[in-house]
């Protein structure tokens, strides 16, 4: 079932591929302190944004938790770190922002099943003097408009990847196996 399918193992996911050369990896691997089996990081694609002068292009990196339910998969991270071009690092937007994301994978499992994930971000950032000038909704309309273009991407195709390896684990015995015994 797909029930039986979304309650395997939270570290499988990272076989799920993802596009715009994303990466999702056991959180130890990228910082060795975290251990726990159900902890993350996501290596985002970089974002640019078309701001007037230096480009600016910022790469997040996402700690992130997932918690395995009966009826659902909820993913959360409030940690987010950024680099990128040496105009980032210069405006210290480490510093300077609030992240929180929060996902929720549901099923169902019918005679046709399905997947479905709905997803919120809400970052607050403390807008670096440097942009005073700039109308914050513009600045809200930019940066709103490429994080949403990236989720789409990753979590759109994250899905259909999902729902093409569960489809495989529905069918093929030995697969199946070999999932189980990971």
């Amino acid at each position: 079932s797909l029930g039986g399918y979304m309650q395997l193992p939270v570290e499988q996911y990272c076989g799920i591929q993802l596009p715009l050369q994303a990466k999702l990896t056991p959180a130890s691997e990228v910082w060795p302190a975290r251990t726990g089996a159900n902890e993350f990081a996501l290596r985002v694609p970089p974002l640019q944004f078309p701001i007037p002068g230096a480009p600016l292009v910022v790469e997040p990196l996402v700690f992130a938790q997932v918690e395995p339910q009966p009826r659902c998969v909820r993913i959360t991270s409030d940690e987010c770190t950024l680099s990128g071009s040496p105009f980032v690092e210069s405006l210290r937007l480490n510093e300077r922002f609030v992240f929180r994301v929060r996902t929720l994978l549901t099923w169902k499992d019918s005679e046709t099943p399905s997947m479905r994930a709905d997803t919120s971000i809400d970052v607050d950032v403390d807008t670096p003097s440097l942009f005073a000038l700039v109308p914050r909704v513009l600045l809200e309309s930019i940066a709103g408009g490429a994080m949403s273009l990236v989720l789409r991407q990753l979590q759109g195709t994250f899905l259909q990847n999902l729902a093409a390896d569960y489809a495989q684990w529905a069918t093929d015995e030995q697969y199946r196996l070999s999932r189980g015994s990971r």
